[in-house]
């Protein structure tokens, strides 16, 4: 009798064989010690993220104004929902299921009549399959809806999803900074701006940089909460940026572009695939170097990611996946159907009205650049879990240049020490610069 392998467990055999090293690149680095195993250039820095000291003082000021204490439990329950929604269904998904529904349900009621109908008998017979039909859908198709953002749920979003927004926008925008160092944007645009937690992360970055910022938010309430925050919490304060412009829907024009243009936690209020394409596209249209689009950990935050970029990278406009992915093949978490390409986020909660806390939260993303992959783009391989560290060895499971998920065993005796040491310090989200 044979025993059943894994997929994953082929991998892992296949790779014995594989000869696994620092990329020759870095060698010299590694030897002149410039690179620590610890502190390796594809290590992300951004371990635990906390708000600025000033949008803090801004944001509580805020919410002690309002008395916001007693929107504390709902606020919980926001969060919950959100991290809970599903897509909304299309209508080719809701007529498939109504027409097995429907076929089910007449092929029960006509089997129990043993004679021929009347036309009117018929006619009853249709309405009662109609309505039993309909009653059978409305329990399961998922009632999905856009949030409605009014004052008090603007606030309760402020308090449940500020900090860990703002902790997943940084650990994503350190992608750019750290692989170029050099690079300077002069201009943002926020889809689906909220808060401002984009602006705040940029500015963790490129604040003495960015020259224009442009945000599109549909709920004035929010547009005013984002403003408020900017302005210290103060409605007496002016602007601190002299280029700071709100919309409520996106500009029609793609003759303005933009360094770097944002969709975070935005595209799930699209009330279907085609409105959300449409977007994508036209924000990619508004995009001079990077378009980053951030969603949820889940498996439907996941799909919109994915989606966006299939979208792009299929597109006549040329583009490639600048992160995660090392590679711009179909998404082998996508082919494999079992579990979302998601990553985690530590922050630092608000502290308000309970005390400060330490959490975490899972997002999915993807960082599309304009243009051609350039010839020197190393493109490492992802570490897309958790590695698991034991006595003498390291497992990593490693989306590869060849959009291959492979799982490999670091071990001091397979392996030199660098690499080893390498392996051993990373984490999940992290690149390691091996070839």
């Amino acid at each position: 009798m044979f025993r059943k392998i894994r997929f994953s467990q082929l991998s892992l055999y296949a790779n014995y064989s594989t000869r696994l090293e620092i990329d020759a690149c870095l060698r010299e680095n590694f030897d002149k010690q410039e690179y620590k195993p610890r502190k390796h250039p594809g290590r992300s820095q951004v371990k635990i993220a906390v708000i600025p000291a000033d949008i803090q003082k801004a944001i509580k000021l805020i919410l002690q104004d309002s008395d916001a204490k007693s929107y504390y439990q709902e606020s919980v329950k926001l969060n919950n929902y959100i991290h809970s929604r599903l897509l909304p269904p299309e209508d080719s998904q809701i007529r498939a299921k109504a027409s097995k529904i429907h076929a089910a349900v007449s092929k029960k009621i006509f089997s129990k009549i043993d004679k021929e109908l009347t036309r009117e008998e018929l006619e009853t017979c249709n309405k009662k399959i109609d309505t039993t039909v309909f009653n059978v859908l409305k329990k399961n198709v998922y009632r999905w809806g856009n949030i409605s953002y009014d004052k008090a749920t603007s606030l309760q979003y402020l308090m449940a999803r500020a900090p860990p927004e703002y902790a997943i926008l940084v650990r994503v925008l350190d992608e750019i900074r750290r692989r170029l160092p050099d690079y300077k944007p002069r201009s943002l645009f926020d889809f689906g701006s909220g808060v401002g937690t984009g602006t705040w992360a940029v500015n963790t970055y490129w604040k003495n940089d960015i020259f224009e910022y442009f945000t599109v938010d549909t709920s004035t309430h929010m547009n005013d909460l984002a403003r408020l925050i900017l302005c210290q919490g103060r409605d007496n304060v002016s602007m601190p940026f002299k280029s700071y412009f709100q919309r409520q829907f996106l500009p029609a024009s793609a003759d303005l572009k933009y360094n770097i243009v944002l969709s975070a936690f935005s595209l799930f209020e699209m009330p279907s695939m085609q409105s959300r394409l449409e977007t994508i596209q036209k924000l990619w249209n508004k995009t001079e170097d990077f378009l980053v689009i951030v969603e949820t950990g889940s498996n439907a935050g996941f799909h919109i990611v994915n989606e966006a970029r299939e979208f792009i990278l299929n597109g006549n406009d040329k583009g490639y996946a600048f992160a995660p992915c090392p590679n711009d093949n179909v998404c082998p978490r996508y082919l494999e159907h079992e579990s979302p390409c998601n990553f985690l986020m530590k922050y630092e909660t608000l502290g308000f009205p309970s005390k400060i806390e330490i959490m975490a939260d899972l997002f999915s993303y993807v960082i599309l650049r304009k243009g051609d992959r350039p010839s020197d783009d190393p493109q490492w391989p992802r570490i897309v879990r958790a590695p698991i560290v034991r006595s003498g060895h390291t497992i990593c499971k490693l989306c590869t240049d060849g959009g291959e998920l492979k799982e490999i065993i670091f071990s001091k005796g397979k392996h030199d020490q660098t690499t080893y040491r390498c392996a051993r310090s990373c984490n999940w989200g992290d690149t390691l610069p091996i070839k």
